[in-house]
């Protein structure tokens, strides 16, 4: 017995102009989205950090869904970038605003250079800095902060964050969807970050859109800055 799924799929390389660098992602357009577990198979068979489906529900308005190649996620930034990318390039969108329904409420991104409009997430609780120390082996760890589901640590400069080599195996152990390490930036950069989620599928993604919700409440916080 032969099973056969029809469709097109795109890998799209996000954050950049070069290929093959930024964040890949792939994503199809489908009519009605396959079941679960077919979507999560083609998300491991993919192995990227994310595959994106895309069902149109009306003019320029699309509900998106995002799976790793282990779990189903609630919001992903370079895999709705790549996808935006697509439907305008193909021209499946009439206006100059995509509206995408998706577990974290709708989300817009407007032709004009990609922007995209996603949820501010604010940071909560603070945690125990002394026993992150000890299960990640970092030392210079300044602040630690629960993020809705994700956890900010906050190092104390960048060559720190860039020398990084977490275990996954350590990394696993928090209770999180993912670990967001992040520095005071150089200028003209305010921040600097790395995102790792073992949990997902995913040791670390080169590029986190997602983690910047939570990332620009933090720093606007903690520099003073005022929002946009």
């Amino acid at each position: 017995m032969k099973t056969e799924i029809g469709m097109k799929i795109w890998t799209v390389d996000a954050f950049t102009d070069k290929p093959f660098h930024g964040n890949p992602a792939a994503l199809t357009v489908v009519k009605d989205f396959p079941n679960d577990t077919v979507c999560q198979k083609i998300a491991a068979e993919m192995n990227l950090s994310e595959t994106a489906f895309i069902k149109p529900f009306g003019i320029d308005h699309f509900h998106i869904r995002w799976f790793t190649p282990s779990i189903e996620v609630k919001l992903c930034g370079h895999a709705t970038l790549a996808s935006a990318h697509i439907l305008f390039q193909e021209g499946m969108v009439g206006g100059n605003t995509i509206m995408f329904d998706s577990l974290s409420g709708p989300l817009f991104v407007k032709r004009e250079r990609y922007h995209l409009d996603f949820p501010l997430q604010k940071t909560g609780e603070a945690l125990s800095i002394g026993s992150f120390k000890a299960l990640l082996n970092i030392e210079e760890i300044i602040d630690v902060v629960q993020a809705f589901d994700d956890v900010i640590v906050e190092v104390s400069d960048e060559k720190i964050l860039r020398d990084l080599n977490l275990n996954p195996t350590d990394v696993k152990k928090i209770d999180c969807q993912g670990l967001i390490v992040t520095a005071k930036g150089n200028p003209p950069y305010d921040f600097v970050s790395r995102y790792f989620a073992p949990r997902e599928g995913i040791n670390e993604d080169p590029v986190t859109g997602s983690a910047h919700c939570k990332l620009a409440y933090y720093w606007q916080r903690k520099l003073g800055k005022e929002y946009v």
